[in-house]
C-alpha cells in the first residue's frame, strides 16, 4: 500500500502522462508540417533537413506508445511497466536532445546550404523542365530573382531575365523579355526569403523538440521515484 506521499506522485505522474500524450502528438504535428515545408523547397535542402524532422515524426510516434505504458504502469502500481516507461522514455529524451542540437547545427549551415544549392540548380533552368517550373514558382511564390542578386541570371540566359523575375507567367523567356530596368522586377535575391523560412522552421523544430525533452525528463524523476514508491511497498508487505 502506498503511502499519501507516494500516491500523490502517482496521480501526479498520470495526469503528468496525459501531458506526455499530447507532447507526442505536438512532436508528430510538428515533424510532419516541417517535413511538408522542406519538401516545396527540397531542390534547394541537402539530405540532413529531411533527417531531423523524420527523427521527429518517429520521436512523435513512439512517446504516444510509451505514455500508454506510463498511464497503465501508474494506474495498476506496476513497477515493470514503469521501469520500461523509465527505459523507453528516456531513449526519447535522448533522441530529442539530439535532434534538437542537430536543428540548431542545421541552422548556422542554412545560408551556405541554400545559396550553394540555388546557384547549383539555376544552371539547368531552361534545360530541365523540371527544375524550370521549381525555379519560376521559387521567384513568383517568393517576389524574389536570382541566387544572390538577379544579374546571376545573365551569363545563364544570355543577359535576360526568368519572367517569373517580373511577375508575369512562368519561363517566358523565348517569347517576352524580362529586365532589371522593368518597375516589377523582383529585387530580392531568393537566398534571403528562402533562408528565412528554412530558419524559422529549424528554430521552432530545436525549441519544440527540446522543450518537451525536458518536460519528459520531469516524467522520468517522478516515474523513478514512484518506482522505488512501488518497490518499498512490496518489502514491507
Amino acid at each position: 500500500m502506498l503511502n499519501k506521499a507516494s500516491l500523490a506522485i502517482k496521480y501526479l505522474l498520470f495526469v503528468f502522462n496525459l501531458i506526455i500524450f499530447l507532447s507526442g502528438i505536438l512532436l508528430l504535428t510538428v515533424g510532419l508540417s516541417i517535413r511538408n515545408v522542406y519538401n516545396q523547397y527540397e531542390q534547394f535542402l541537402t539530405e540532413h533537413y529531411f533527417t531531423v524532422p523524420s527523427l521527429l515524426i518517429i520521436v512523435g510516434l513512439t512517446v504516444l506508445t510509451v505514455s500508454f505504458f506510463g498511464c497503465c504502469g501508474t494506474y495498476k502500481e506496476n513497477n515493470c511497466m514503469m521501469i520500461t516507461f523509465v527505459f523507453l522514455l528516456a531513449s526519447c529524451f535522448i533522441l530529442e536532445i539530439v535532434g534538437g542540437l542537430a536543428g540548431f547545427i542545421l541552422l548556422e549551415k542554412t545560408h551556405s546550404v541554400v545559396t550553394s544549392k540555388l546557384h547549383e540548380t539555376m544552371m539547368f533552368y531552361n534545360k530541365t523542365t523540371h527544375i524550370t517550373h521549381i525555379w519560376d514558382g521559387l521567384q513568383t511564390s517568393l517576389q524574389c530573382c536570382g541566387a544572390e542578386k538577379l544579374d546571376d541570371w545573365y551569363p545563364i540566359l544570355e543577359n535576360q531575365l526568368p519572367m517569373s523575375c517580373c511577375g508575369s507567367y512562368d519561363g517566358a523567356v523565348d517569347h517576352q523579355n524580362c529586365s532589371a530596368s522593368e518597375p516589377t522586377v523582383y529585387r530580392q535575391p531568393c537566398y534571403v526569403s528562402l533562408t528565412k523560412i528554412v530558419k524559422e522552421n529549424a528554430s521552432t523544430l530545436s525549441g519544440v523538440t527540446i522543450g518537451i525533452a525536458f518536460l519528459q525528463l520531469v516524467g522520468i524523476m517522478l516515474s523513478c521515484s514512484l518506482s522505488k514508491s512501488i518497490q518499498k511497498s512490496y518489502k514491507t508487505v
